[in-house]
């Protein structure tokens, strides 16, 4: 995967966790986890998986707590 195809969805995660309403942070990633579920497709899932197993420095600590939330 690209270094490029890391950052974008790095920077997807991000928004999503930053556009969230939620009451509590807990509620934020869930809600996060979900929306990635729905909408990101198998690959994006994939690819966001080895990103965050390679380190994952681009997203926040949040986005990578959703996004590995949605993967279990």
């Amino acid at each position: 995967m690209s270094a490029n195809s890391n950052e974008h969805l790095a920077k997807m995660a991000n928004q999503i966790i930053l556009n969230i309403p939620a009451a509590s942070a807990e509620e934020k990633i869930a809600s996060a986890a979900s929306h990635m579920d729905k909408f990101w497709s198998p690959l994006m899932k994939r690819q966001i998986g080895e990103y965050i197993a390679s380190g994952g420095q681009e997203l926040t600590p949040a986005a990578a707590e959703a996004a590995a939330k949605m993967l279990q």
